[in-house]
């Protein structure tokens, strides 16, 4: 949705804090792991209650049951994020180090979906995709494929994209300018460009994973293609020698170009959802109020009622869509994203019998201050949870140090805590896939009164509690017991450490986690 210039500091902003030194004695046992974790001074760490962990099983697809998206037959809610710099075409903004960082802040905020960009067409970065048509850069690819490995490490999964309607990355236009054309409606109705892009469905969709050895479409990592980063069809959009599209044309172009290239996605690749990538802007009467009009071509009804479509996609940007946005009055403000979203949601569970999700939205601080930012940002959180919208994915978290070239980049430190705040709500509404979300090791060690259980697959009984997460109580827990028998008898299992010893260190490296 917004201009992709790339930011100017690549330096990531997350440096590694001091390990402390601290010896067992210099600790009671009285200490609870907040007070513990003030008295060490341990970086980043405070006394309020971890995230939940809203990690998702790495060896199964999301699928639908009728207006939920579902894991292993369990219902899941999504707290996403856009990132666009991880899959970008400079290689500087776009490392293998920052990729991790980025996971890991997603991590750290409770994120389980996050969406992604596999396109990126004649541009000039070292990690351009498809520099020309049919050609691909696998440097690119294999970046694609850290990406992938990163969310997969995490639990977290992934939506596509497959090509983007505006030219930041390209995009349609560049298809139509290599088929010596000019417009979208060309993009949308030539044989030629057709092609192309059937073509860079193909080769993503069967891409062998250099990490994991699995093609992409064979890759439970992935939660659903879209065909397009919010696909439209503007009545004016067209070669400059033909007249403008009369409605309902340009709305029935759109919808054939769904209806094709869904249905060409769902014979490759019959294990992933589709969906459009669509703003959801309802197709009205000329005298109806932008978005709603018929302008755009867009359809949020008809376009996702095909059986080729999985879930409907909608985006909400007031900043763009109405003209005075902080004006209660205007014809979209602000004030009406909640009602914007429910409406949504709604038409989608009840029209359609599919889920919704919310894949773009934010405020901008070109035009308001971050208090306003927030106070929006929590109202829409709000009115998504109480419509159960399947996935809310806000544009877009970035580092730290990535600049704000737009007024749309999301900043922890700004706003974390909103997004903390849903994965509460999305782990409520989630299935527990037996308790420890489907990526742990179900064995448990006594320790002491707890049964332990590993809850990260990483061979490390982190869970004491037993409720499916780390949190201050499992450290507490853990420094009552280390001489346990429970503990001593199976010391890999508790060297959170990794240096090949038990003790108070590993209780120190416990709480770092947390």
């Amino acid at each position: 949705m917004t201009d992709h210039t790339p930011h100017t500091n690549h330096d990531s902003n997350r440096p590694a804090p001091d390990q402390p030194r601290a010896s067992r004695r210099g600790v009671m046992k009285a200490i609870g792991a907040g007070a513990a974790a003030a008295t060490l001074g341990i970086a980043g760490i405070s006394p309020a209650a971890a995230t939940p962990d809203v990690s998702l099983p790495t060896d199964e697809f999301v699928e639908t049951d009728g207006t939920e998206f579902v894991i292993d037959g369990e219902p899941v809610y999504f707290n996403g994020a856009n990132n666009f710099w991880i899959t970008d075409d400079d290689a500087n903004a776009a490392t293998e180090e920052r990729v991790d960082a980025v996971f890991d802040l997603f991590d750290e905020l409770g994120i389980n979906l996050v969406r992604i960009w596999a396109h990126g067409e004649a541009k000039e970065g070292e990690l351009v995709l498809q520099p020309e048509p049919g050609v691909y850069n696998e440097a690119a690819l294999e970046h694609h494929d850290y990406v992938i490995e990163a969310a997969r490490e995490r639990g977290m999964k992934l939506i596509v994209a497959l090509v983007d309607n505006w030219d930041h990355e390209g995009g349609m236009l560049q298809y139509a300018e290599w088929a010596d054309a000019e417009s979208r409606y060309e993009f949308y109705t030539m044989d030629e460009t057709r092609e192309m892009y059937r073509n860079h469905v193909e080769t993503i969709l069967t891409r062998e994973n250099s990490y994991s050895g699995l093609e992409w479409r064979d890759d439970p990592t992935i939660a659903m293609w879209e065909l397009a980063n919010e696909p439209r069809l503007e009545q004016d959009d067209v070669p400059n020698d033909m007249d403008d599209l009369e409605p309902p044309e340009h709305q029935e172009i759109l919808g054939e170009w769904i209806q094709e290239m869904s249905a060409y996605i769902k014979d490759l690749d019959d294990n992933h959802l589709v969906s459009t990538g669509s703003e959801g802007h309802y197709y009205g009467h000329w005298e109806d109020d932008y978005p709603d009009d018929d302008w755009d071509g867009q359809d949020y009804l008809e376009h996702h009622s095909y059986d080729t479509i999985d879930a409907a996609s909608f985006h909400l940007y007031p900043d763009h869509w109405g003209d005075n946005p902080a004006d209660p009055d205007d014809r979209l403000s602000l004030h009406d994203g909640a009602d914007y979203i429910t409406e949504r949601v709604e038409d989608a569970h009840n029209e359609l019998g599919i889920p919704a999700y919310l894949g773009e939205f934010n405020v901008n601080l070109y035009d308001h201050d971050l208090e306003t930012r927030n106070e929006f940002l929590e109202e829409w959180y709000d009115a998504a949870d109480a419509v159960d919208c399947n996935a809310v994915i806000p544009w877009q978290v970035v580092l730290e140090d990535t600049q704000d070239h737009d007024g749309f980049q999301l900043y922890a430190s700004d706003s974390g805590s909103i997004i903390e705040d849903y994965a509460e709500v999305v782990a409520e509404k989630s299935g527990d896939w037996d308790g420890d979300n489907g990526n742990g090791d179900e064995e448990t060690i006594a320790v002491g009164e707890y049964n332990t259980t590993d809850t990260t697959s990483d061979g490390l009984h982190n869970d004491f509690t037993g409720d499916g997460e780390t949190t201050h109580d499992d450290v507490t827990a853990f420094f009552e017991n280390l001489e346990d028998d429970g503990v001593q008898d199976n010391p890999e299992a508790f060297d959170f450490a990794e240096n090949d010893e038990l003790g108070f260190t590993d209780v120190v490296e416990l709480l770092r986690q947390v």
